[in-house]
């Protein structure tokens, strides 16, 4: 992404999430990020939808840009375009029934992109330490849920002492503690497998399987062959249960097996 100065003021467009008529967006205002929702399309051109400088430009004409606020709902009215501020609460995760007490607590400003691996996915280095993390973000609220999923396998994995996923190290936030969007993991290094490596993918989902999870997911490109063995992540289908029904870890078994054998590259995430 690209950080401009407008008038004196950084300001990057991190996300958009575009629907027909009404559109989101997830910017940095200098040291803060902040959420502004179009629910009129008429008030951006369409070739001012998606061009960072363009969307930023014209977002700073609409009435009360100037003030602060964490969201800004904006729309068409009989008087002409009106804006409310915090008509809406930026999305966060909420710990409750979450259990990692190990979890650090790093805001993403403190954190520099080294290289992006998805939307959501990205590698980086701490401003503080240099140490090098991967972090997984919910860009809105929508993307909550699924979070919040793949944060509750990862407090079952450590809790257990699982050895065959990456290190859950903590939650990123904006801000404050109170909004947080995303986690921090260990990045481990290894190769994508393919089906000579099978023995070693079927041996971690039995693994995973004894700590009671379902993945849900099984692409090769949901595994890593490391030195230590083939480690496993991406657990936002996965699912928690005291004992894994053993019909539904058979499955999980045999499609693992025809997954492997996949050349359509489904679930591969661009560098």
């Amino acid at each position: 992404m690209i950080v401009f100065c407008i008038f004196g003021n950084l300001m990057e467009l991190l996300s958009l999430d575009l629907e027909e008529n009404d559109f989101l967006y997830r910017i940095r205002r200098n040291s803060r990020i902040v959420y502004v929702s179009i629910l009129d399309g008429d008030i951006l051109p369409p070739d001012c939808r998606t061009d960072s400088y363009r969307i930023l430009s014209r977002l700073r004409n609409i009435p009360r840009w100037e003030e602060e606020w964490k969201t800004l709902t904006v729309r068409k009215s009989p008087r002409g375009i009106e804006s409310t501020p915090d008509e809406f609460s930026p999305h966060a995760l909420d710990l409750k029934q979450i259990n990692i007490p190990s979890a650090i607590f790093v805001n993403l400003f403190d954190l520099t992109t080294v290289s992006r691996i998805s939307d959501r996915i990205s590698c980086v280095r701490s401003r503080d330490d240099g140490e090098t993390w991967i972090v997984k973000i919910a860009r809105f609220k929508h993307e909550i849920p699924a979070l919040r999923q793949e944060v509750s396998v990862y407090s079952t994995l450590t809790l257990s002492g699982f050895p065959r996923a990456p290190r859950f190290v903590g939650f990123v936030y904006e801000e404050t503690k109170t909004r947080i969007v995303g986690f921090l993991m260990e990045s481990i290094t290894g190769n994508p497998p393919d089906v000579e490596n099978l023995r070693d993918c079927t041996e971690t989902v039995y693994m995973l399987h004894s700590s009671g999870i379902v993945h849900g997911d099984l692409n090769k490109y949901n595994f890593l062959i490391t030195e230590h063995g083939a480690k496993i992540f991406d657990f936002e289908n996965s699912t928690v249960q005291e004992t894994v029904d053993p019909t539904i870890a058979e499955e999980e078994i045999k499609a693992l097996a025809v997954n492997m054998e996949d050349e359509s590259g489904i679930g591969q995430r661009y560098p």
